[in-house]
Order: C-alpha cells, then structure tokens, then sequence
C-alpha cells in the first residue's frame, strides 16, 4: 500500500476514535501551551524591562547617594566638568503627600535638574514636560507619573489647575505615559528648587547622572567619577564609598542574562510536562495495538507489509502529537496574551518559539511512537488472527 493510502487509514482511524484520540492529545496540549506562555512571559517581561532600561540610555552612569548627606550639587557640578561627560543631570526625591480636592495620597517626590527630561524623554500623555520656564525660581510646575496621576484621579480637563504636595501649591503641567520608561510610573516630578524648599536638603542630592559622548567611554568615565568622588572626600581606594556608581549598560546585560536563565529553567519545566504527555500517547497506542491485534492480522493477511503497519501506527502518533502541539500553541498564545495585560507587560511570540513548539511535540511523536508500531509491525499474521 502507498504512503498516501496508510496516511488515510492512520486519520480513519484517528476520527473514529475521536474521545480517545482528544485525550491521548490532552498531555501534549498542556506541555506546548505551558512551553509557549512561560517563554512569552518571560520575553515580554524581559523587552519591556530592557526597554525601560533603555530610555536611560547605555551610556549613562547613575550615582545613588547611599546616606542623605553622601552627595552634594557640588560633586555634580565637579562630575560635569569632566572630559567625557555630554549631559549630566541631579536628582533628589523623598516621601511625601499629594492631594487634589479631597483625595490625599502618598508618593515619591522627585526634584529634578533642567536636564532630566531632556536626557531621560520619557513618553508624555498629557500635557508638556517641565521647561525651561518651569525652572524659574518663582515657578512651582509639577508632572506626575502615569500610577501618581491615577492615584489621585487627575483627567486632562485638570491640566493647568492647583494640586497640592506636601501642603504647597503647584501647577500641573504634564502627566507621563504608563509606559514612559523604568521607574517613573509612581513619580510626581518637581524641578530641582521646589523639592529643595519640599524637603530642606539642600545642598545634598539623591542621585547624579552622567552620560558619556559615547557608549565606548563609559568605562572610562566610571572610574575617573569614582576617582574624583573619592579625592573630593578623602577616601583611600578601599575604602568604602557612601555611593554606588551603577553602569546602565552593565545592568542591562544583567537584566538580559537573568530572564534568559529564567527562560530556559521554565521551559524546562514546561518540557516535562510535554514529555509526559508523550508517554501517554506511548501508553494509548500500546493498548491500541492490543486491541487492534485481530485488524492487523487481517491486514497482514491480505497483503500488507510490516513496514505499511509500522507506518500506520507511526502517522498515528505523530499526528497525535502534532495536533496536540498545534492546539497547545493557540491556547498558550491566548494565554499569554491576556497574561501580559493582566500583568501588564509587553505581548511577544517569537517566531523560534512557535518553531521550537510544534519540533518539539513533532519529535515527541516519532520518538514515543515508533515502539507501539514497532511492536505492531512484528505481529505475526497467524498469531494476530488467533488473539481473542
């Protein structure tokens, strides 16, 4: 018998046992959607937090104060007169409270240079950013991050009126996007003299940003700003500084190399569930065999080769499994799909994962199926017509 025609008797048999064959799928099903939503989780997870990342850009160096009186203006305005440097801005933030009518809530407020959203631009959904007109000195100009403006309920129509932070007046000029870049979500962002009379710090700063002309220079540009922090204080090469200088490209290679372990690990367990998913599509064709003893006898009977049974049992399972893996694949996208709006993360599906899927559940089907149609291709003609 032809290829074609064992292909057909395979399917035949497939639809005539339809509850059977949809439970002897249900194995692979699980596995390749498990496979398929874990991996997209993990992918848009790991784009949306490197995006984020990114908006900092990878030639940045971010100075965190460890103590409140670690870092000055001053040691920012001695970082920018460095060689290398192409912008630098300061930050200083602490807890506070902002309030709209009769709504009152806490946040981070952060006070920003006149250079933080220049270098940051972080995605806006209402308004402007603070401009340069924001950071004359009588002006008290505030935008708040995306989660901030939820908090208190802030709509567009508001843009303009008072809020209060800490007890003071400002005026709301902007609200950023939910997707505006890594940590601003939950921000109310005031420049750099107003957060100075919220907070009675000055003239210490919470954090000090320096970008380097180029991505190559970074490195450099690391050690000489802890040269210079350390000069400026006093502090011997091993001694512990009261500041960490964190470099935005490094970080970002770790975020990379941490969700790719994470990746492959949950593949993994995802994997085992697909292999035994195999094992039972193993398991129903062996009683399969069994109970088909007396038709593959008639079969070998009246002409048919052991390589046509061998075939038959082989398309059987493989189709099987193939089935199984397409089916796994669409619920585990739909799955992934309304995961990342549940967790709010970026959608993905890569192309190898789709590829790597349906090989996989393909594979799972030769390997767990040759021994059933093996075991049916050896079967005696005479033999299989005696079974009862």
């Amino acid at each position: 018998m032809n290829l074609l025609g064992t292909a057909a008797l395979a399917l035949n048999r497939i639809w005539a046992t339809k509850v059977r064959s949809l439970l002897t799928m249900l194995g692979v099903v699980i596995g390749v959607a498990a496979i398929v939503a874990l991996t997209s989780i993990v992918d848009g997870a790991s784009q949306g937090i490197n995006k984020s990342l990114a908006t900092l850009g990878t030639n940045q160096l971010n100075i965190t104060a460890m103590a409140p009186d670690a870092l000055t203006e001053q040691d920012a305005e001695a970082l920018a007169s460095l060689d290398d440097v192409s912008v630098m801005f300061v930050q200083t933030q602490n807890e506070g409270t902002i309030a709209t009518g009769d709504t009152r809530v806490n946040a981070r407020l952060v006070g920003v240079s006149s250079e933080y959203f220049e270098a940051v631009k972080p995605e806006i959904a209402l308004g402007s950013y603070l401009s340069g007109s924001s950071f004359a000195q009588t002006a008290k100009d505030v935008v708040f991050g995306a989660d901030a403006a939820n908090d208190v309920g802030l709509t567009a129509d508001m843009l303009g009126q008072t809020v209060k932070l800490n007890g003071q007046d400002f005026r709301l000029v902007g609200v950023l996007d939910d997707q505006a870049g890594f940590g601003t979500s939950g921000r109310v962002y005031v420049t750099l003299d107003s957060a100075r009379k919220l907070f009675s710090q000055y003239p210490y700063v919470s954090s000090i940003v320096i970008q380097a002309n180029t991505p190559e220079q970074v490195d450099g540009l690391q050690v000489t700003a802890d040269s210079l922090l350390r000069e400026r204080y006093g502090l011997g090469v091993d001694t512990d500084a009261r500041y960490t200088i964190t470099n935005q490209a490094s970080l970002i290679a770790a975020v990379s190399s941490i969700t790719d372990t994470l990746g492959l690990l949950l593949t993994g367990i995802a994997a085992i569930s697909l292999i035994v998913g195999g094992i039972g599509i193993m398991n129903i064709m062996l009683v399969s065999v069994r109970e088909r003893t007396r038709e593959i006898g008639v079969r070998r009977a009246i002409g048919a080769k052991q390589s046509d049974i061998l075939t038959q049992f082989l398309i059987e399972a493989i189709v099987l499994s193939l089935a199984g893996g397409v089916v796994g694949l669409i619920l585990g996208e739909i799955a992934a799909f309304f995961l990342a709006i549940l967790g709010d993360w970026v959608f993905a599906i890569k192309l190898d994962t789709v590829v790597l899927a349906l090989g996989f559940s393909l594979l799972v089907g030769v390997v767990f199926g040759v021994w059933p149609a093996r075991t049916a291709a050896k079967l005696e003609p005479i033999d299989a017509l005696r079974f009862e």
